[in-house]
């Protein structure tokens, strides 16, 4: 491989721009360490995608979060310029992006995830939301609204009243992305991370979050001192057990390889709802999964190796 030339690709163009340029350059620089032959790319266009083989890139280190570059998209190119990749195949990119359609496999696999319904330009009618309202407030008298295929938590609402529920549909484009309306569990917040090694998932400590927030968002996420990490997570051995099966049931599912992250809330009764799949974790200072890596006795420059290693053609 270090006699591969070795494209970084981050940036992209979604609402995680700025994100997937912190997670890129310190990519890059655990390369540039460790000795490869590797460059960085802002993919801003997808002539920056059809102008890496003039460039002589054999290998293609993906971090680009979001839509665009995490959802199958970028990976189709790499696949029809035949450009070995890291990260998920086209349609486990394709399927983790979208929310809605990994809760119905999870369902399919008996994965409890938090009830919801999914927000459209054709049924977002004010009988419609006060509906899904009545039945998903039942229990914490809160909901989320969240894009159906976006990440980081951007543009992701705990709303409390009906009245701020229909203000703040009122002010997004449906047109844009679907959204689904979900019900709050209340609980512990945890993720869980996984690196696929030699061809078989590694499953990292489980990582327990805090936020100083209301919940886990975007703020949260990616601001030094705005969430307490609790590493590992105290859960006693057989739900930390099952929380592991858990996720590499879901990961395998829905075609996910290379690395990715598997969110849940875990709540009183120590159920683990599943919230969602990442399929091109962050890899910045403050991301989950070089934290859970460490506290495994995996440096960062480590982790970056073993993702390198699974670079591959899925077609």
């Amino acid at each position: 491989m270090k006699k591969k030339k070795i494209a970084v690709l981050c940036g992209g163009i979604s609402s995680e721009r700025e994100v997937s340029l912190r997670s890129g350059k310190n990519c890059f620089n655990a390369l540039e360490r460790l000795g490869y032959n590797s460059i960085l790319v802002d993919v801003k266009a997808i002539e920056d995608l059809l102008g890496l083989k003039s460039k002589g890139i054999e290998v293609a280190f993906l971090v680009t979060h979001g839509k665009y570059g995490e959802d199958g998209k970028i990976q189709g190119i790499l696949e029809w310029l035949q450009i070995p990749y890291t990260g998920s195949s086209v349609l486990g990119s394709a399927v983790a992006m979208d929310k809605w359609l990994t809760k119905q496999i999870a369902q399919n696999y008996k994965i409890t995830t938090p009830n919801s319904y999914l927000l459209t330009k054709n049924n977002k009618s004010a009988s419609y939301i006060e509906d899904v309202w009545q039945e998903l407030s039942k229990k914490n008298k809160a909901v989320f609204l969240k894009p159906r295929d976006d990440g980081s938590s951007v543009n992701t609402f705990k709303i409390n009243t009906l009245s701020k529920l229909e203000d703040r549909i009122s002010k997004i484009d449906l047109t844009v992305s679907d959204y689904l309306i979900e019900e709050y569990v209340s609980g512990r917040e945890i993720t869980v991370s996984i690196i696929e090694v030699e061809n078989e998932l590694k499953v990292l400590p489980i990582l327990e979050l805090k936020p100083k927030n209301d919940f886990y968002d975007y703020h949260a996420k990616y601001t030094k001192g705005m969430t307490e990490f609790i590493l590992p997570a105290k859960f006693d051995k057989s739900l930390e057990e099952k929380i592991f099966e858990l996720s590499k049931t879901i990961f395998i599912a829905i075609d996910c390889s290379s690395f990715g992250r598997v969110d849940y809330i875990v709540d009183e009764k120590n159920i683990p709802y599943l919230l969602e799949i990442n399929s091109l974790p962050g890899m910045t200072d403050t991301s989950d999964l070089p934290a859970q890596a460490a506290c495994a006795g995996i440096k960062y420059d480590e982790v970056v190796e073993m993702v390198l290693k699974t670079a591959r053609l899925h077609k």
